[in-house]
């Protein structure tokens, strides 16, 4: 891959970040110094679009098949601040970009912390992190991005994991934590080995807090009564989601028979199954003056690229929102799992790499 570490001048390149903020042009001798420091894959995507430049600054196992990287500016600066739920789109270095919570503590700008499980239908990009990402190794990063918000002075916040699901839901427990908010989190998992982040969850949301669920322990999932847990809550609780696509499907559906308003429902989506293909329709990229058709095998983005529009993407599966576009004639075909129900009903905004449109004309402001 022709990677670049800072193994081989990890102290002498230590030492002039730690001076940079104190010495004008330390940090440039220091870059100088370093020589090329990103992967092949990322050169030449320095510096585009804000992306931060890191490295891996430590790399440990979490849980069976959980690994946390966590990640510091090559020169030493601060991190953007974040607030609870966020997420970053990290470059990977070959090709890949995925979308990681951050699951740190929001007070700490030093560094960003991020919780990954190798998937058995993984895409490669968590089997390229296992296998590939090792401690030095620089990477691009982009800004954090909160899809996610925590609303932190509601009346009570029940918090539901399934899984890797727990990390923005770890932060959003420090912070509740700390402001000494009334919460409860409900953590399930296949068995114990996979309680990601669970001794550090319990003991920072302190004691009575956090529940775990797991197959393997007495009771197991049949002590899991998500519909009970909210009910219990009371009117006015929100209720916070994040894990594989059928456990939310099971606690939104909880949520709905508890009586919990749409407003107050919050979940966090990574991956979303989704059918590409469809009827052919014409696509019109209004400032651009281009008008291309789209065809049953085509995404909008693909075919728009084709006709040198710029279309900027990331997950590629409409769910991180990095592609959403103004629409401004037609009706959206929506597939994409970052816009609400109510939102895609509005058909203001369409996610160009996965949405279609049930129109034979989309005009859309690029």
């Amino acid at each position: 891959m022709g990677t670049r570490t800072a193994d081989g001048a990890a102290q002498a390149d230590g030492a002039a970040r730690a001076g940079a903020a104190a010495q004008p042009g330390a940090a440039a001798q220091a870059a100088e110094a370093r020589g090329p420091a990103l992967p092949d894959g990322l050169a030449g995507l320095d510096g585009e679009a804000g992306l931060l430049e890191v490295v891996v600054a430590r790399r440990t196992p979490v849980a069976d098949g959980v690994l946390a990287l966590e990640l510091a500016r090559i020169d030493g600066r601060p991190l953007p601040p974040y607030r609870p739920g966020s997420h970053v789109d990290l470059h990977l270095g070959n090709g890949q970009v995925r979308q990681y919570s951050l699951c740190g503590d929001p007070a700490d700008t030093s560094r960003y912390r991020l919780g990954i499980l190798r998937t058995a239908d993984s895409r490669g990009g968590s089997r390229h992190v296992h296998t590939r990402i090792r401690e030095g190794l620089f990477l691009l990063m982009s800004p954090p991005k909160n899809n996610f918000p925590l609303v932190a002075d509601a009346p009570r916040s029940v918090l539901f994991a399934g899984g890797i699901g727990v990390t923005p839901l770890l932060a959003m427990a420090r912070e509740l934590a700390r402001l000494d908010r009334s919460f409860e989190v409900h953590y399930r998992a296949r068995d114990r080995g996979r309680l990601a982040f669970a001794p550090e969850l319990t003991e920072l949301a302190g004691p009575g807090r956090v529940t775990c669920y797991t197959d393997d322990a007495a009771g197991g999932a049949a002590d899991f009564d998500a519909e009970a847990v909210i009910r219990r809550a009371g009117p006015g609780a929100h209720v916070y989601m994040c894990g594989p696509r059928g456990f939310m499907d099971h606690v939104a559906a909880a949520a709905g028979r508890a009586g919990v308003p749409a407003e107050l429902l919050h979940e966090e989506n990574f991956t979303n199954d989704v059918d590409l293909t469809g009827t052919p329709f014409t696509v019109v990229a209004a400032r651009s003056k281009v008008t291309a058709r789209v065809e049953a095998d085509r995404t909008i983005a693909e075919t728009l690229r084709d006709h040198g529009v710029a279309v900027r993407t990331s997950c590629g599966t409409g769910v991180c929102g990095t592609c959403l576009t103004a629409v401004l004639r037609g009706e959206p075909d929506h597939r994409d799992v970052f816009q609400s129900p109510a939102q895609q009903r509005a058909n203001t905004a369409v996610t160009l790499c996965c949405s279609r449109s049930r129109t034979p004309e989309l005009v859309v402001d690029l």
